[in-house]
């Protein structure tokens, strides 16, 4: 079996340190550009090497988060940053953008590349899309069910990584379009506002839901780590990159404990957990039909600690007298609900004991009576984590003669080095240097390494406490080389140049017929009107069984029709999506995820606006391996200055955006309903603030949601991109 890992997040430094001091086997963090978290501190070319160097002197894997759409004009620049992130020794690249990895896989025939979770790989079939193109690992979509796991790590050799902690996004990463078509601002691009943790208003016929309705609770897969193993997950990835360095050290902490004993945990671990971070309680993803929305708060609310049993208020001073099951002390922080709705925080200054589970607590706040008490910082145990500490161990040999160089050597499990001092050592005159003066001064060994053994062969010398720091000095930095040599013993760069690409990139004719068209439709009587034969029409299906498509066939079949299959799936739904092609022969494929392209021939696909076309690269890839028709992504950024090379490609002039993809059952959420008994009659209306949506429902086996625009998005086509427009 492959060594499991631990994969944890760091959003700066500090979390950095919180990372590899509780126990991670590797550490995932992004640049100041082309990360999916552009909106925190991340790491920077000043410091990057040292946080290299720091992470491999611990035996720390790396990974660098380059896991944004790309433009044309930045991929000059990307690729100075990956030079320079190979030099300073990251291992491994987390990469969304096809073009990127197409790029990269060119530039550096042996980069490390891992599919991010935001390529929405969710099936065998696209991970052996992804494998041919030399992809060593890929990050599973949280929708990826634990039986396509083990089929995907039953017929692939790929690595599978695969969250276990943390934040959930309610829409199929990478395809959430909410903040690009409404504040400009793409997640895509790592500037998502998170606009799904906003309120809503739902509506169905005559009942409507209010709150938190797209905001999910957080994620936590301690119960599932042995069902994940089992199915061959190796790399275990806990979210959090923008949060605060105790959330990383703690959950560090807690998954490194139980995964080195044999996946045991206790009630306790979820509890530290929960204090960390907790979103709306955990659910375990999507393994378990689970709710998954908590749309009563948006925020961290804690671990459920006790209630208010009486307020006092006093002129100047409130006592508030509590019940809780946690020892509450000074520099505690708590917050307050009623009707699980946030009610006021209060930091604690003031507090007595009165009997076990009875603290009064003094305060200027305002608390509101018979609330419930959730503990969200525990100082204590915070203090504790956050000066974790960890070194190695150095075992040193100090001999001394008379007349000869000192020499010393320091050894770190198996790497040994040796340094001979540049003066010779003279006979004592009075007092001769003891093994105990030498091992004191030799005990000072800094943030990263501590003196397990020493050892000294001394005559009667002389020694200056100043030249036994700088034999200190010198014999760690050449153990401190020797460490990160031996890490990176296998890891030589090697570039090839690409003139020859950036030749035809440069050169590639533009397309100027404007004859023809791409238009979706979800209806056959929209086109019966405008029927042209030299347009491609491509039908946005919400009914996937095969009856329905036997029956468009039989009355359309003499059409030119694609047919734009969901972008989630599983094994057996792909099996009825062969069957509806078997059935109706002359029809293509509207491709808007990587397993799509197992459906069928690559002359009767279209390369979907959902795969995210936003730059050259990717179109000279699809090109390459022979792919004739190409949609440009829907982002806003993506619809100029783009270069054919040779096939066809299109551009959605006119569009009823789709901003998010649901796995889950907004009905079963907020109106009551079952698969038993479903209540799905018509769409469902959404509100946020003046802007308005629909929520269809989309089914094969399982149903998925799609929210959709009511207002018809126009925008402008550069001249060499053929017009896609929907009805």
């Amino acid at each position: 079996m492959n060594k499991l890992e631990l994969l944890c997040p760091a959003g700066n430094f500090d979390s950095l340190k919180m990372a590899v001091y509780n126990g991670a086997d590797a550490v995932y963090f992004g640049l100041d550009d082309f990360n999916a978290r552009g909106n925190i501190e991340n790491f920077t070319k000043e410091n990057l090497e040292q946080a290299v160097h720091f992470c491999h002197l611990f035996n720390v894997k790396v990974c660098l988060t380059l896991n944004i759409l790309l433009k044309d004009e930045e991929f000059a620049n990307m690729e100075d940053y990956v030079r320079f992130a190979l030099k300073c020794g990251v291992d491994a690249f987390i990469v969304q953008d096809i073009g990127v990895a197409y790029y990269l896989r060119n530039k550096f025939p042996n980069i490390e590349l891992h599919a991010s979770t935001q390529m929405g790989i969710q099936n065998l079939e696209a991970v052996k899309f992804l494998e041919k193109l030399g992809f060593k690992r890929v990050v599973l979509a949280r929708e990826t069910p634990l039986s396509e796991i083990k089929r995907i790590k039953d017929n692939c050799d790929i690595e599978i990584e695969y969250f276990v902690q943390g934040a959930l996004c309610v829409a199929f990463s990478g395809n959430c379009y909410l903040c690009s078509h409404l504040a400009d601002s793409s997640g895509n691009r790592g500037k998502c506002k998170q606009f799904c943790r906003l309120p809503y208003s739902m509506k169905k016929e005559d009942v409507e839901a209010q709150g938190y309705l797209l905001s999910t609770k957080d994620f936590c897969m301690l119960p599932k780590l042995k069902e994940l193993v089992d199915c061959g997950v190796t790399s275990f990835k806990i979210e959090g990159r923008a949060r605060r360095p105790y959330y990383v050290g703690q959950t560090t902490r807690v998954y490194r404990k139980v995964l080195d004993n044999n996946y045991n945990f206790s009630n306790s671990d979820i509890d530290d957990l929960k204090q960390a971070f907790n979103r709306g309680n955990f659910i375990k993803g999507y393994f378990e039909n689970e709710k998954i929305i908590y749309s009563y708060a948006q925020n961290h609310i804690g671990l459920p600690i006790g209630e208010v049993l009486s307020v006092k208020v006093g002129k100047k001073f409130n006592e508030v007298l509590l019940k809780s099951n946690h020892q509450l002390k000074r520099g505690d922080v708590i917050k307050f609900f009623v009707d699980k709705k946030e009610a006021g925080t209060l930091s604690i200054f003031d507090v007595k004991v009165l009997q076990d589970d009875r603290y009064l607590v003094t305060t200027t706040n305002s608390v509101p009576p018979k609330a419930k008490v959730h503990l969200i910082v525990d100082e204590e145990k915070e203090e504790a984590i956050l000066n974790t500490k960890k070194k190695l161990e150095v075992d040193i040999k100090l001999q001394a003669m008379i007349g000869e160089h000192v020499h010393v050597t320091a050894k770190h499990q198996e790497i040994e080095v040796s340094y001979d001092s540049d003066f010779i050592v003279e006979k004592a005159k009075t007092s001769p240097i003891s093994t105990e003066d030498c091992a004191k001064q030799f005990a000072k060994m800094g943030d990263f390494f501590q003196l397990n053994e020493f050892d000294a062969k001394l005559e009667d010398v002389f020694i200056t406490k100043g030249q036994l720091n700088e034999l200190r000095r010198r014999i760690l930095d050449l153990l401190d080389a020797a460490i990160i040599e031996k890490y990176n013993k296998d890891n030589k760069i090697i570039e090839k140049s690409l003139y020859n690409e950036k030749q035809v990139l440069l050169t590639s004719k533009p397309l100027n017929d404007q004859s023809q068209k791409l238009i979706m439709f979800d209806d056959f009587d929209k086109i019966e009107n405008i029927y042209n034969s030299e347009d491609i029409f491509v039908y946005s299906c919400y009914d996937f069984s095969i009856e329905n498509f036997e029956r468009l066939y039989e009355k359309h079949k003499k059409k030119r029709i694609y047919i734009s299959f969901p972008i989630l799936t599983n094994k057996n739904e792909i099996e009825i999506y062969k069957q509806i092609l078997a059935k109706c022969a002359n029809w293509g494929v509207y491709a808007n995820n990587y397993y799509a392209f197992s459906l069928t021939d690559k002359e009767k696909t279209i390369v979907g606006a959902n795969m995210n076309i936003c730059n050259s690269y990717s179109i000279k890839f699809y090109s390459e391996i022979g792919y004739k028709n190409v949609v440009i992504s829907n982002e806003d950024f993506a619809a100029t200055n783009l270069q054919n090379n040779g096939i066809n490609l299109y551009c959605f002039e006119n569009f009823y955006p789709e901003y998010m993809y649901f796995r889950h059952c907004p009905l079963k959420e907020h109106f009551s309903s079952s698969c038993q008994r479903c209540n799905y009659k018509n769409d469902i209306k959404v509100k946020l603030n003046n802007n308005e949506f629909i929520l269809k429902r989309m089914k094969t086996q399982l149903c998925q949601f799609v929210l959709k625009s009511v207002k018809e998005k126009r925008r402008y086509v550069a001249n060499d991109i053929k017009k896609a427009i929907e009805i």
